[in-house]
């Protein structure tokens, strides 16, 4: 039951879906900020933050790592031996769980230090763009990640 439990985390459909369920997240934040955006410019406050977004950074983290510790599951479920089809995929999860977990730490470090200055519209649209900027590029990362996930290349690690 373990086993299966492994394989079904790690086949590539499961990670796919996965995928496109954290990017949908990540786009409904980028809504949300465009929504804030367009709120504190027509009437010339923000009222609040988008507390969305801790929430998001946090499961890009939280992906990332798992993204990363697909060899580690992939042995409890194949045993020692991986196929190499298994190691590329192992490497290319690891290294695009390693881009998200940097922009959803860049993210949660944006969040902290604008936070506080939400009652400043000047530093607040700066703070909610740059916001925006790191949905954008998780997006950007999370669909090459899917990309990659099902057009073959010859080599993963490029």
């Amino acid at each position: 039951m373990t086993k299966l439990f492994f394989l079904f985390t790690i086949h590539p459909v499961s990670l796919a879906i996965w995928t496109f369920v954290v990017m949908a997240m990540v786009v409904m934040t980028g809504w949300a900020h465009l929504a804030t955006l367009t709120f504190a410019f027509e009437a010339g406050i923000f009222d609040a933050d988008v507390t969305l977004e801790e929430d998001v950074a946090v499961i890009l983290v939280a992906f990332g790592v798992f993204l990363e510790m697909r060899e580690m599951l992939a042995k409890r479920a194949y045993g020692a031996e991986i196929a190499e089809k298994q190691h590329d995929l192992n490497e290319l999860s690891e290294r695009y769980g390693a881009y998200l977990l940097i922009i959803g730490l860049f993210m949660e470090i944006n969040d902290q230090c604008f936070e506080p200055l939400l009652e400043n519209t000047g530093f607040a649209a700066i703070g909610v763009s740059t916001m925006a900027l790191f949905d954008v590029i998780a997006l950007v990362v999370g669909f090459g990640y899917l990309a990659k996930l099902f057009v073959p290349t010859r080599s993963v690690a490029a």
